[in-house]
């Protein structure tokens, strides 16, 4: 493709230069980011740096596919780093991994990944944002995410972070699906006569491993869903730590009560009446933190199905959330559980503090999480 500088268009917006080797591709992302920012794109990365060449000056993002016959767009948007290092970079791919990304964000120093298929609102929202940021860095030579310092290879690793969070989702939604076709073929079929007692006797070895079956899909879906509360969590996570305004103080009851009702939380039947939220106080934690902070507690806590007792306390010096369990058995020590010391590290990093206690005579034991005042 060949593009001369007196040839972009002359739009008030800022232009964003998109790069595929795919007709169709190039089409529906004109077509649809066009409504926000003028839009330039080349079949290939020697087109492309063709038009850099000729109206670097004039692009503000610069978007490329990572795979592409002659050259990957990780090294193509290297490239671009190298002589037009003010530009936002975004690679977009259906295949990408770990190390690849790790090498986006090392070498390009990408901005952001999007992956394809392309969801029209995540791609339009990521360009808007890409042009916010160049704005925003229009008098540095290097975009936000950069490796060239410490704190920006740390927004890189957070970036990352996010990515590998939402790549979760696909194959976890298709466990999901699996498990639950898993289930229903292990369910024994409603149309089936009534057996007799020696058909009944006769197939008990079956129908035990079906049962088994039937149990461990169910598990399984349990824990997708667990597994999907986590990714979202971690996603939300850093995207608010890759915004310096990202902790504003919020409501430990607010946000505990978001907790409880989440159903991998939450036993059926279950009400918010063992929530003392009284003296309710404010954190400034992250609050994906926090939420993953009180979930992992509470399941911990969960004892024959029965919801702990949790009460805040605002203290003088610190603030608590305090979980009460009643005792059934000798409680686990936080040294020997992985969960609690992943809890206790998420505090300590904020100035929190997760203590536990046991009271014999009232057959109740208690995690108390110590948090600095706001």
């Amino acid at each position: 493709m060949t593009l001369k500088a007196e040839t972009l268009p002359h739009k008030a917006s800022e232009t964003i230069l998109f790069v595929d080797d795919e007709p169709l591709s190039l089409k529906y992302f004109k077509s649809s980011v066009g409504k926000y920012a003028n839009v330039v794109t080349a079949s290939s990365p020697e087109a492309a740096m063709h038009i850099l060449e000729q109206a670097g000056n004039d692009i503000s993002v610069v978007v490329s596919d990572e795979r592409m016959p002659r050259e990957s767009g990780v090294s193509f948007l290297s490239e671009v780093r190298k002589s037009w290092p003010s530009t936002v970079r975004v690679l977009t791919s259906a295949y990408a991994n770990i190390d690849n990304l790790q090498h986006a964000i090392n070498d390009a120093a990408i901005y952001r990944f999007v992956p394809k298929p392309w969801n029209i609102d995540e791609l339009c929202t990521a360009m808007q944002d890409a042009l916010h940021v160049e704005r925003s860095a229009a008098a540095i030579s290097e975009p936000v995410l950069g490796p060239s310092t410490g704190g920006d290879a740390e927004s890189a690793n957070i970036a990352l972070l996010a990515i590998l969070a939402a790549g979760l989702e696909a194959p976890l939604k298709s466990l999901d699906t699996e498990a639950l076709q898993l289930a229903q073929l292990s369910r024994p079929s409603s149309l089936e006569a009534s057996p007799s007692v020696t058909s009944y006797l006769g197939s008990w070895g079956s129908r035990l491993r079906f049962g088994k079956m039937n149990a461990s899909a169910m598990q399984i879906r349990r824990d997708v869903e667990h597994c999907k509360s986590l990714a979202k969590s971690i996603g939300n996570l850093a995207r608010s730590l890759s915004d310096p305004a990202a902790a504003p103080s919020s409501s430990m009851a607010d946000t505990l009560s978001e907790v409880v009702e989440q159903a991998v939380i939450c036993p059926s039947g279950t009400t918010l009446a063992n929530l003392a939220t009284g003296q309710d106080f404010t954190y400034r934690i992250p609050r994906e933190i926090m939420k993953f902070v009180l979930a992992n507690l509470l399941r911990g806590a969960m004892k024959s199905n029965a919801f702990p007792r949790v009460e805040l306390v605002s203290g003088t010096e610190h603030n608590e959330v305090r979980i009460v369990s009643t005792l059934e058995r000798e409680p686990a020590t936080l040294e020997n559980n992985q969960s609690w010391r992943t809890v206790r590290c998420a505090l300590w990093a904020f100035g929190g503090e997760l203590l536990s206690a046991t009271d014999i005579s009232l057959s109740t034991s208690t995690l108390t999480v110590c948090l600095p005042k706001a």
